[in-house]
């Protein structure tokens, strides 16, 4: 039904509205969509520039590694293989990817005969200068224009490798070794070989070879021929493409897609060399045309990757992103919001149209009160129209003398002259009538929470206000009230309340049922530590039991953690029962000093146990745990410096005192550092250093001891926990007099 405005004309306000709000939605749903895909898109280009940039590092500590080879080649004493070796392979871990490192050495054909001998007599009796396709390996190159009659052999090889590749080759019978070494002796710089196929003695996946001349003289002023013609020999390496390609992607956290190095662009029928994809096994993917293995709809970045001189295409394929994904979750909540608001915002605009209709109407029926009164009254309605209030006043019989309700359907007419009796329930009627009642006999205004029965099954709750209404005399002739309909407010109160209850009934019978089942849950973890110890009694490998042992530490620590949660639990469920005598502190202390005095010694700590005579009144079994608890603390925070433990007189208490020299804690922490899993000024996530149970199980079990425990620290100094034990005497005096133990000067 189309709405009228209060000249009867249609109005167009709420349809306008429906557009506008349609429009604006829609609108910031396409916007956000598109910025959420940029935005990904922007953060795939970074990741990619990222492993680009980690790639192109990791080939570059290669070449810094042959740099570095290459100014040891330079001096004029020849490298033996026991110097290469020194120099080799204390590096070669540090490159995972890295195959091999050789030194090819440049050999006159006439001095093959005299290489061979020294080569033998050094102690490779089966050294001899081969061509590779002796071993049926590569075929037969040619000598650079500046090298001929000359050969390049592998003298020095880290690992040491037999085959096509191995020592005593002839570097110039392998394919393309030729040209290679020819554009790396005229440049002067490092050259790269083209992708090589699986090496013969098993490595995965394609390989790069290396070469960085060493020249006998300096060759800056001379030019390429003669710059050959100088050269000494030529350091290399071999790496593999695949594991270079896995350390890169290791350094790069979140790369969505898959990455691939290709020897050409990826739109020109670049094949694949190699490639990152968890998806598919790289294996089947080598020698593949790129352009094969795209997907449909698939985005692809492409990045040059230059090494040694060669061109590759490093591209990272990523897979098109689903109509509904994560990213967009925010525009279409941005969609919801904006249809709900729309909405809204209809319906309250169409209501309220309404409403002004039904007021123009009501106030062209009253048009013909006195102009004061009609002002007054609007003004009146105007402040409590769109309030939950009800505003009344009766005489001193308690009978209604005006009345305004607009919450109600009820007229005011149907309350004037009558009393609560007439209207409510005697219950309620009796209960309304004693706060006003209240307010009649003492003149002070009162306000109180009641309860009304509306309907059957139904209750209204009211905030009610009353005030002493006077007459000209101040006499009290009646009182002036105010109604606040609270309803919902308190059924949500009421809900929240019992909502709470129910959450802490649930807590304690989780705590009563971990308590319960305690020793069902210890059971498997004392079962695991029996079968770890008959275990590693069984093993003799030192890295299966290098493994036993860590699995040792594992069941370890799971066991702590699960006893922290349980002694919580215990705690919490009231299953623990304090049992207090009399005794000897020093027991305690004695027994503490010998468990912890080897754990601080072996972090770099010293534990000093001051003695003491004093006779303590509590749970022994209590008192020992969380005595225990606060070392354990100390050690696992304070790191560095002394441990104290101590006991003194104070008051006609002992102070059982703890003491470390650790970082401290902060002021604001104090009060926090005893709250359930907190652990200050530690990362969360670290269960290294527990649950940050331990001070919540020694606060829970002084309460249940009735002592007290408390802290002081300063913040680099270091932090002290004190515990305030009732004392019966000492060894030497029936009551304290004098203080036994002072850790004070400590």
């Amino acid at each position: 039904m189309p709405l009228l405005d209060r000249r009867g004309r249609v109005s167009f306000a709420v349809p306008v509205l429906v557009a506008a709000g349609l429009t604006l939605t829609f609108g910031a749903f396409f916007q956000m969509r598109a910025a959420n895909r940029e935005a990904e898109r922007s953060q795939h280009e970074r990741q990619f520039a990222q492993f680009h940039d980690a790639l192109t590092e990791r080939i570059g500590s290669h070449a810094l590694l042959l740099r570095t080879l290459r100014s040891a080649f330079s001096d004029p004493r020849p490298a033996t293989r026991d110097g290469f070796s020194a120099a080799v392979r204390p590096i070669m871990p540090l490159y995972p990817g890295l195959w091999s490192v050789a030194w090819v050495s440049r050999v006159p054909a006439a001095e093959v005969p005299a290489l061979e001998a020294a080569m033998r007599a050094a102690g490779r009796r089966d050294f001899a200068v081969r061509d590779a396709g002796e071993t049926g390996d590569g075929v037969p190159g040619t000598a650079p224009p500046a090298s001929q009659g000359d050969l390049f052999v592998n003298t020095l090889m880290e690992p040491e490798r037999g085959g096509a590749f191995g020592q005593g080759i002839n570097i110039l019978s392998l394919p393309n070794r030729a040209e290679v070494l020819a554009r790396a002796c005229a440049s002067g710089d490092l050259t790269a070989t083209e992708a090589l196929p699986p090496r013969p003695r098993g490595e995965a996946g394609r390989s790069i070879g290396l070469y960085l001349p060493v020249y006998r003289y300096p060759v800056d002023e001379m030019d390429g021929a003669d710059r050959c013609a100088e050269v000494a020999g030529y350091v290399s390496s071999v790496f593999g493409i695949a594991r270079l390609l896995e350390e890169a992607g290791n350094r790069v956290d979140g790369l969505h897609g898959a990455v691939y190095l290709l020897d050409g662009p990826a739109g020109a029928g670049g094949r694949v060399l190699a490639s990152r994809d968890l998806a598919v096994p790289s294996a089947n993917q080598e020698g593949v045309p790129f352009g094969e293995l795209r997907k449909d709809g698939e985005a692809v970045l492409e990045r040059d990757l230059v090494i040694g001189g060669r061109r590759w295409t490093l591209v990272l394929a990523i897979p098109p992103e689903p109509r509904l994904a994560p990213m967009d979750y925010p525009a279409w909540i941005v969609v919801a919001m904006g249809l709900l608001l729309t909405g809204a915002l209809a319906g309250y605009t169409r209501r309220e149209a309404q409403a002004k209709r039904f007021l123009v109407t009501e106030a062209r029926a009253r048009a013909a009160m006195a102009r004061a009164l009609r002002e007054s009254e609007e003004r009146f309605r105007m402040a409590l129209r769109h309030s939950r209030v009800a505003v009344f006043s009766l005489d001193r019989n308690l009978r209604y003398m005006w009345m305004y309700n607009p919450q109600t359907g009820r007229a005011a007419e149907t309350f004037i002259g009558r009393t609560n009796t007439d209207i409510h329930a005697p219950d309620d009627a009796a209960r309304l009538d004693a706060v006003k009642r209240s307010v009649l006999d003492t003149g002070t205004g009162s306000r109180q929470e009641v309860r009304v029965g509306a309907a059957p099954g139904k209750e209204q709750v009211f905030d009610l206000i009353v005030e002493p209404l006077r007459d000209d005399a101040g006499v009290v002739s009646g009182v002036i009230c105010a109604a606040i309909d609270i309803s919902d407010g308190v059924r949500i109160r009421e809900a929240l309340a019992e909502a709470h209850a129910e959450a802490e009934r649930a807590n304690r019978a989780k705590s009563r049922f971990l308590a319960a089942a305690s020793h069902d849950l210890r059971q498997p973890f004392q079962a695991m530590s029996l079968f770890h110890h008959i275990l590693s009694a069984r093993l003799s490998d030192a890295k299966q039991l290098e493994v036993a042992g860590k699995l040792g530490e594992a069941i370890a620590a799971g066991n702590t953690l699960l006893n922290t949660l349980l002694d919580t639990s215990a705690l919490e469920a009231g299953n623990v029962k304090p049992r207090p005598t009399v005794f000897p502190f020093q027991d305690i202390a004695d027994r503490l000093n010998r468990e912890f005095a080897e754990q601080a010694s072996g972090k770099g700590m010293v534990l000093r146990m001051v003695p003491t005579s004093a006779y303590v009144l509590s749970d022994p079994v209590l008192l020992e745990r969380m005595v225990r608890n606060l070392l354990v603390n100390a050690l696992r925070y304070a790191e560095t410096g002394t441990i104290l433990l101590g006991c003194r007189r104070r008051d006609g208490h002992a102070l059982v005192e703890v003491w470390d020299t650790g970082p401290g804690i902060p002021a604001d922490q104090l009060k926090l550092i005893f709250d359930d899993f907190y652990r200050c000024g530690t990362d969360q996530r670290d269960s290294g250093r527990g649950l940050g149970l331990g001070l919540s199980i020694v606060r829970r079990t002084a309460q249940i001891l009735g002592h007290q425990v408390d802290v002081r620290s300063r913040v680099g100094k270091g932090t002290v926990f004190s515990i305030s034990v009732v004392m019966v005497g000492d060894r030497h005096n029936p009551l304290p007099e004098e203080p036994t133990t002072s850790v004070a000067s400590a």
